[in-house]
């Protein structure tokens, strides 16, 4: 670099060139020949890159980069979406077309999650999670509150996705858990592990038995303060204690005055169940069909459910709704 202003300096006595553009371009040739313009990329965020959004990974690098990322123990909220019919589509596509499939439905789902501040985990094929509340914390209410948002994102765009022209038959479940995750920068890189992770996963896959597609474990339910659910039944996952499940209906407001009116008769009438009053809840499940315009096949579970319940005890016998299910 000093040699190249030098020379513009000298070559102007002799009156050849000289000027600003001569200077300025000395100085130019002598970064980029020293790679002053192209400082060295931190090694953290080579290992976020493309797992956040670019506001986030400005935000971990003025909170401090790597101090950021060392290993911890944080509450957070995991959302794992995953297809549920993928044996189906494995059989009936060409492997190619499934791996594609694949692919699109994995782009589609980060892409969505990132934007919405999701910390996005590398997944099995099929499945795809984004985890709220890492790397950068935030009280757990908030991480449940913005993982709710994203969930309902997602659905949204995943309906349109499955609705493409041409499109195979696409079928979805968004499952979210909250608990505490380890997380942090290692020798491979920034990883996360913890039972939410698996619960997430676990919930996702009860679309194939509920036919809905998004539930929420009981503190997701109890920390979140924009979400409109209502409760389903108490299960025993795979591994760790019995969760109550909830079914995420939308985001606060995005229910109609009327649909809030059945959620509550429904919410009642699970609660009557519960309790052994099967004739009462099979009244308020009524309540909860007024004015249905699509079918409700949670509502027709419970309401068969609370029939049994008649005819075996008159209503009166009290009925354990905490059972087994099936392994995903």
């Amino acid at each position: 670099m000093v040699l190249a202003v030098t020379q513009s300096v000298v070559l102007a006595r002799y009156g050849i060139a000289w000027g600003p553009v001569g200077v300025v371009g000395g100085l130019l040739a002598g970064v980029v020949a020293g790679g002053w313009l192209v400082p060295p990329v931190a090694e953290w965020v080579k290992w976020l890159r493309g797992r956040v959004s670019g506001v986030v990974l400005s935000r971990v690098e003025a909170a401090g980069g790597e101090l950021v990322l060392v290993p911890d123990a944080r509450e957070a909220v995991v959302v794992t979406c995953r297809l549920v019919n993928e044996t189906a589509l494995r059989g009936r596509l060409a492997a190619g077309e499934f791996l594609k499939l694949n692919a699109e439905f994995a782009a589609v789902g980060s892409r969505v999650l990132r934007e919405c501040g999701a910390l996005t985990d590398e997944a099995e094929p099929g499945v795809v999670r984004g985890i709220f509340g890492l790397p950068l914390g935030m009280p757990v209410g908030e991480a449940a509150d913005a993982a709710v948002l994203a969930a309902v994102a997602l659905d949204d765009v995943l309906r349109d996705f499955a609705e493409r022209p041409g499109a195979e038959p696409v079928e979805w479940g968004i499952g979210l858990a909250c608990g505490t995750l380890t997380a942090g920068l290692g020798a491979t890189g920034y990883s996360v592990a913890g039972d939410a992770m698996e619960r997430s996963k676990w919930l996702a896959q009860l679309r194939g038995e509920y036919q809905v597609r998004m539930f929420t474990d009981d503190v997701v339910h109890r920390v979140a303060e924009r979400s409109e659910d209502r409760p389903l039944e108490v299960l025993h996952p795979p591994e760790g204690a019995a969760v109550e499940v909830y079914q995420l209906l939308a985001q606060m407001g995005g229910l109609s005055g009327e649909a809030q009116v059945r959620r509550d008769a429904f919410r009642d009438a699970v609660v009557l169940l519960r309790a052994g009053h099967a004739e009462d809840a099979l009244r308020r499940f009524g309540d909860a069909r007024e004015g249905l315009l699509v079918p409700d096949p949670v509502l027709e579970r419970f309401v068969s459910q609370a029939a049994m319940e008649m005819e075996r005890g008159g209503g009166a016998g009290r009925r354990n709704l905490t059972r087994n299910a099936a392994r995903p």
